[in-house]
């Protein structure tokens, strides 16, 4: 332990005369344990953020949304449970025709059973665990690296689409404006934050 890691107490006379000095250690570890707990409250957040983007470019191109969009499941804070986020995501996954539902499926499993154990990440037995902490932050990137994927590859399908469309109405003399720019409106709001 070096001494720039030790706080000192001023030196009371102890007895007998003598100076006591009291002084308090942090462990070496504690600097690696503040920063991987950082990484797993950034992580968390980036993987929420992700999420949200996922289920509003979904409720945007949905025809016969509820009408909720930015609102809704988005109103919580950002250490809220992701369970009512991944409830709204499932529901509207069927009405999107999304084409991997299975892929997205699983990562909202995952997601599910990673927001379970939030509220332990906290706990003694965590938080002195570097190892685990560090599993937790990878599961929340891989996470987070999935919602996006799968997202952006909706995107670009998408854009496929209605390239295809506007192909078809030019061959045949109608106008595909609106299809088009609604893809591209999808495409800029799901952009990745980038990371903290």
């Amino acid at each position: 332990m070096s001494i720039s890691q030790a706080r000192r107490a001023p030196a009371p006379v102890g007895v007998g005369g003598f100076a006591a000095t009291i002084t308090t250690l942090r462990p070496a570890s504690g600097h690696e344990r503040a920063e991987l707990i950082r990484d797993v409250i950034d992580a968390f957040r980036r993987l929420r953020n992700s999420i949200e983007r996922f289920e509003h470019m979904l409720a945007r191109g949905d025809d016969a949304g509820d009408g909720r969009g930015a609102g809704g499941a988005h109103t919580a804070p950002a250490g809220a449970s992701l369970q009512p986020l991944l409830a709204a995501l499932s529901r509207r996954i069927d009405l999107a025709r999304f084409a991997r539902q299975r892929e997205l499926r699983r990562a909202i499993r995952d997601a599910r059973r990673l927001d379970k154990t939030r509220d332990g990440l906290f706990s003694d037995a965590l938080c002195l665990d570097t190892e685990a902490l560090r599993r937790t932050v990878a599961e929340l990137e891989r996470l987070d690296a999935a919602f996006v994927g799968l997202g952006v590859e909706h995107v670009l399908a998408q854009h496929a689409s209605a390239a295809e469309a506007c192909a078809d109405a030019r061959s045949s003399g109608a106008a595909v404006g609106r299809s088009v720019l609604k893809a591209v409106a999808v495409t800029t709001a799901f952009v990745r934050e980038p990371a903290a």
